[in-house]
């Protein structure tokens, strides 16, 4: 397209949440797993008949790269990692034990 690239800017992989009842702490969410869940919401509601709330885990492997001076001068690091999504409608929560949460 003879387009020049645009300037670099910062990006994160991560998904940001809200941590605790009030949501004021920001977490985020390993792109390794998180992401799988996410892009498979449509089938996980499907399965689960169309009704929320429903909860999803996966588990799986991650790689990191890490500095390490000592033995050269990266290695890799592997990770064994698991995610429970719980999905509930913002404006509905009528779940009978959605109060013990």
């Amino acid at each position: 397209t003879k387009t020049p690239p645009p300037p670099p800017y910062p990006f994160n992989l991560m998904f940001p949440t809200q941590i605790g009842p009030s949501g004021a702490a920001k977490g985020f969410l390993r792109p390794e797993t998180a992401q799988g869940i996410f892009v498979n919401f449509r089938d996980l509601l499907y399965y689960n008949g169309g009704k929320l709330p429903f909860a999803a885990a996966q588990i799986g492997q991650s790689f990191r790269n890490e500095i390490s001076p000592k033995q050269g001068l990266l290695r890799v690091r592997e990770f064994t990692q698991a995610e429970i999504e719980h999905f509930v409608h913002p404006e509905h929560k009528e779940h009978p034990r959605f109060s013990e949460v």
